[in-house]
């Protein structure tokens, strides 16, 4: 008998093609895999990075949007309307009329007193507080002082305030120390001296009379002494404001809105008394008596965001072009995200 013996299969293992082809196919998925998470990845930044930098531009132009349209307010009437007498010292720290309650500052140079980037601009903008207080209606009028029934507003020694009714308007600085808010019945006196040329006001306001903290705001674009990662200045709008409570004295520097790299203004002009805008101009070239006649502010923000290498930078082939508000376009050498917004706004008291 012829005995079979049951033959046994061997497993193989792969040969050293079949190991280079996996790895290759493997390299090839791998990169597949990377290409798309480094593309995902770089379009998360750049969304994240439009994302801020129009979140902030709708920010600042709501706020510089809202000031300059409330410039020159003095409560029931128009500026213009009225001549305002102007007691306070200095003066023209307060001087409020038809060509003082928005100025301009075209291009400003290095070292200026704001501490503003060179080549930007900057505005000033004056007018009364939202909030005011009647004088008081129990007391009579008083030649030397303005009775209240409480000091709301937190005026305090050396404060500039304005005075108004429907026909008259008077500026000064408060010369004594007021009752604290709060505390019941106050007064501001206008003694003439350190605070004012004169002690008088133009007439006796009565109870129809409203007061108002002057407020003087400037608004511009500096230095936020912070870098990004690669060192790089961050920028950013700032303020300074001279309100009720402050003692007549200008605050200090304070950051609003991250991002801004540069604001340009330009004027809205009325070249001919039809009290509508005939043509746009910088502000270098308005004069004094010009500043009168400008009807509305075209604002223009150059905003970047916060990630370097998001865009594509200048000369390269996927270079971000932007331009700024004269047409230029804007060199881009961190690749960080750019963009300029312009709004229009009108001076709201000056309109006919």
């Amino acid at each position: 008998m012829e005995r079979r013996t049951a033959k046994r299969d061997i497993q193989s293992g792969f040969g050293l093609v079949e190991l280079m082809i996996a790895i290759t196919l493997g390299l090839f998925l791998s990169a597949a895999v990377i290409q798309v998470f480094v593309a995902s990845n770089s379009s998360s930044r750049l969304q994240d990075s439009l994302a801020m930098v129009q979140e902030n531009a709708r920010f600042a132009m709501r706020l510089l949007g809202e000031e300059v349209r409330m410039s020159g307010y003095m409560g029931c009437t128009s500026v213009g309307a009225v001549t305002v007498q102007n007691i306070a010292v200095p003066s023209n720290e307060v001087d409020f009329g038809p060509r003082t309650v928005y100025v301009g500052q075209d291009n400003l140079s290095g070292g200026n007193a704001l501490g503003a980037l060179a080549g930007t601009d900057a505005m000033q903008i004056k007018k009364a507080s939202e909030e005011f207080i009647r004088i008081n209606s129990a007391t009579l009028p008083a030649a030397d002082k303005l009775n209240v029934a409480d000091n709301t507003l937190g005026l305090t020694k050396g404060d500039y305030v304005m005075v108004a009714d429907c026909l008259n308007a008077n500026v000064f600085r408060v010369s004594n120390t007021p009752v604290a808010a709060g505390n019941g019945a106050s007064s501001f006196e206008h003694a003439s001296g350190t605070y004012n040329s004169s002690g008088s006001l133009s007439k006796l306001y009565g109870p129809d009379a409203e007061i108002f903290a002057f407020e003087t705001i400037n608004y511009f674009v500096r230095d936020t002494g912070r870098d990004t990662p690669a060192g790089n200045p961050i920028y950013a709008l700032f303020f300074q404001q001279r309100v009720a409570g402050s003692g007549g004295t200008m605050s200090a520097a304070t950051e609003l809105v991250e991002g801004v790299e540069d604001m340009q203004l330009t004027y809205g002009v009325d070249t001919n008394d039809d009290r509508a805008v005939d043509e746009y101009r910088s502000g270098a070239a308005i004069t004094a008596a010009q500043w009168e006649d400008v009807l509305s502010v075209r604002i223009s923000l150059q905003m970047v965001g916060p990630e370097e290498n998001v865009v594509g930078k200048s000369g390269s082939a996927d270079a971000q072009t932007v331009m700024d508000s004269s047409g230029t376009v804007i060199a881009n050498n961190d690749g960080r995200f750019r963009q300029v917004f312009t709004n229009v706004f009108a001076i709201r008291n000056k309109l006919p």
